[in-house]
């Protein structure tokens, strides 16, 4: 049975390509795979209370 890691990645992948992992493999080889894949993340910013 895969860890808990393994399974949050499995659901990841299954969001993102719309189907579950074709195989198992190890969390890290997964999450390369999905690191990869997905687009680059917008950058963070703050924006300071009395800039609203």
């Amino acid at each position: 049975m895969p860890d808990a890691a393994y399974q949050e990645l499995a659901k990841l992948w299954e969001a993102v390509f719309g189907e579950q992992p074709p195989v198992v493999a190890e969390p890290g080889l997964t999450a390369r795979i999905l690191v990869t894949c997905l687009p680059p993340a917008e950058p963070y910013g703050f924006v300071a209370r009395d800039e609203d």
